[in-house]
């Protein structure tokens, strides 16, 4: 991407010869700067990217290709993100009740579809919309509208408390607790959705309630290496999310050993990934200190000893 300077040349000066130029600096120092920048910009891409929601893409094509559940679940996540704007929340309303239609739940398309007129009240569904949806959806609009178009204010957030396992054991049964904190008694029920590590969707089981918790269990025939994937999803009446711990795109993990193999700490896999992070962010802040020295007109000489 960048292109370095003739090695160890400085830009010469009118009626002088170039002269070599060589900036050593200590190794754990050059080495501690470059992960250091690299560490810097890592933390600021999670701000760019959340300026829009990904999973709101991600369940339109999920959608258009007819793979209806997993494009429930994509959009179930997408609408308990934090930062969503007033359109994105109509977009994943909207979504949502096109998914739950064609997903032949109309009670949930309804409540859906009920809660983005508020949030975008001129929307009208176009052509490409079914007849039969588009007769539906009407009939909802008909039946906001002789109520006055209702609108309340956004009721207090829904938090869950869970604290994850680090490791399970081949085939064992992991069981799972977490509190829900809903100010407001929106949550209707809370489900746990769980898969392999390798599996494309997830399976969602009820937990059971009992005084403060909320209980369930992975069976053991998910829980094989090298992970296993969960999130928890609040529901309420309507049976729309109101808030996640995890979701389908960002799941909690639990790293599940090979027999014999040690902890998480010994597993190839894991290595390779740190490697690939630190490696990267040398090399980040490498180009990051060359762009600064082509700045500069000289040749920063990182070395790592």
């Amino acid at each position: 991407m960048h292109r370095l300077p003739a090695p160890g040349l400085a830009p010469a000066r009118a009626g002088r010869p170039r002269a070599p130029v060589r900036e050593r600096a200590p190794g754990r120092l050059a080495v501690s700067l470059a992960l250091a920048i690299a560490a810097g910009l890592a933390a600021l891409a999670p701000a760019a990217a959340s300026a829009q929601n990904p999973l709101i893409e991600q369940g339109q094509a999920q959608f258009d290709e007819l793979r209806f559940e997993e494009a429930l679940q994509t959009l179930s996540a997408a609408l308990v993100r934090t930062g969503n704007s007033r359109s994105e929340s109509a977009t994943i309303y909207r979504l949502l009740a096109l998914t739950y239609l064609a997903l032949g739940r109309e009670e949930e398309a309804a409540g859906a579809y009920r809660s983005m007129l508020p949030l975008d009240p001129e929307y009208a569904p176009d052509e490409s919309v079914s007849p039969r949806m588009r007769e539906f959806l009407d009939g909802i609009r008909a039946a906001w509208e002789e109520a006055g178009r209702p609108g309340s204010p956004p009721p207090p957030p829904v938090s869950i408390r869970h604290r994850s396992p680090a490791e399970a054991e081949r085939e064992t049964e992991v069981p799972l607790t977490a509190q829900v904190e809903d100010p407001a008694g929106r949550v209707e029920r809370l489900v746990l959705a769980y898969r392999q590590g390798t599996n494309a969707v997830f399976t969602r089981v009820d937990t059971t309630h009992a005084g403060e918790d909320y209980t369930a269990t992975i069976p053991s025939d998910a829980v094989a290496p090298p992970l296993v994937e969960y999130y928890f999803e609040a529901l309420d009446a309507t049976n729309l999310p109101v808030a996640a711990r995890g979701d389908v795109a960002a799941p909690l993990r639990i790293a599940v050993p090979e027999p014999g193999g040690g902890n998480v700490l010994e597993e190839w896999w894991f290595w390779t990934i740190i490697g690939v992070v630190v490696v990267g962010g040398v090399v980040g802040g490498i180009l990051i200190a060359d762009s600064l020295s082509q700045q500069s007109g000289g040749t920063l000489v990182i070395s790592v000893e």
